[in-house]
């Protein structure tokens, strides 16, 4: 592909998630109730707003629990540095359009302690996976909660991805030999001075794999991927709280499951817009009216980030001027 080609193509992708974030924002502020917004918000209650904000960061923090269990076998981490690369990491989901945050992080991890790269990616993949499984046995089971009888569209689909995923991972923790067979007839589609390099990758990314075949282990990372997502819908609930809205934890956690899938379409950094609409989206399900509901999403949009983009300022920072003194 010409330079271009690849160059249209991103101008197309961004040309396109303005346009996304346009139409949530005016979605947003169509025939809103502008006295109703400004009284919301004026009678926020701010000792929950900063129980959420420090809720947020505990649930960075806790993240590395999950991560230095994965990362054991080849390095010793503190949870304090693994927190600054997990912040790094989301300040940069954040800052970018493009989710480059997982890479940025599992090549901070391979930078600074020697880590082989194919492992970390290998810890950051097994993340994702038990992630996506939460959030998606969730998103199947939680209208049983509200004894809503209707399937979700797209279940079915997401069902079949996720089943799909979990053989995809079972053949690499039982048959890890199979697997890397097949890379090796794979890898003859790359040119040959790339060829080593992109086998000791996978090579090292298949070992990080093989901490599942450990029960503990396995349960150990379930238990705090479920704690993870539920330390998110805390943070919503909290934000009820804030605002007076009288629903539960459950609600909280529809909530952060409309959140997930605002993250899917392409839009400006930050999801700004997208993040708002889908929030007044999901809360418009409880009865809660539309400018009640944006001057939540609009606050709550504010206590998920900033604590990130602060503190993921404030390490790049440091990063650079260690860099200055060397």
């Amino acid at each position: 592909m010409s330079i271009k080609n690849i160059l249209k193509k991103k101008w197309v992708r961004v040309v396109f998630s303005f346009l996304v974030t346009g139409v949530a924002l005016w979605l947003c502020f169509r025939k809103i109730d502008w006295g109703v917004l400004r009284m919301s918000l004026s009678r926020v209650h701010f000792f929950w707003v900063v129980v959420a904000l420090f809720n947020v960061v505990l649930s960075v923090f806790a993240l590395g629990v999950r991560w230095q269990i994965l990362l054991k076998p080849e390095a010793k981490i503190s949870l304090g540095r693994l927190f600054r690369f997990n912040i790094i990491s989301q300040y940069t989901n954040i800052v970018f359009p493009a989710r480059f945050g997982e890479i940025v992080r599992a090549y901070l991890v391979s930078k600074h302690y020697k880590v082989p790269a194919g492992y970390a990616m290998g810890t950051v993949f097994i993340e994702k996976f038990f992630d996506f499984f939460v959030f998606l046995s969730f998103w199947i089971f939680i209208p049983t909660v509200f004894a809503i009888e209707q399937q979700i569209k797209g279940h079915l689909a997401a069902l079949f991805l996720c089943v799909l995923t979990v053989v995809f991972m079972i053949f690499i923790i039982l048959k890890p030999e199979m697997f890397l067979r097949l890379l090796r007839k794979i890898s003859g589609l790359f040119p040959k001075k790339y060829r080593e390099k992109v086998l000791d990758f996978f090579e090292s990314g298949t070992e990080s794999f093989q901490l599942l075949k450990s029960s503990k282990v396995f349960a150990l990372v379930l238990v705090l991927s479920l704690g993870f997502v539920g330390a998110q819908a805390l943070t919503n609930f909290f934000m009820f709280k804030a605002f007076n809205i009288e629903l539960s934890f459950w609600v909280g956690l529809v909530v952060l499951l409309a959140i997930q899938v605002g993250n899917i379409p392409p839009s400006v950094p930050g999801k700004i817009g997208i993040f708002e609409y889908v929030v007044v989206l999901a809360l418009s399900i409880f009865g809660i009216s539309k400018g009640l509901a944006l001057s939540y999403a609009i606050m709550l949009h504010l206590v998920a980030f900033l604590p990130k983009l602060l503190l993921g300022q404030v390490y790049l920072l440091k990063q650079g001027n260690k860099k200055q003194e060397n």
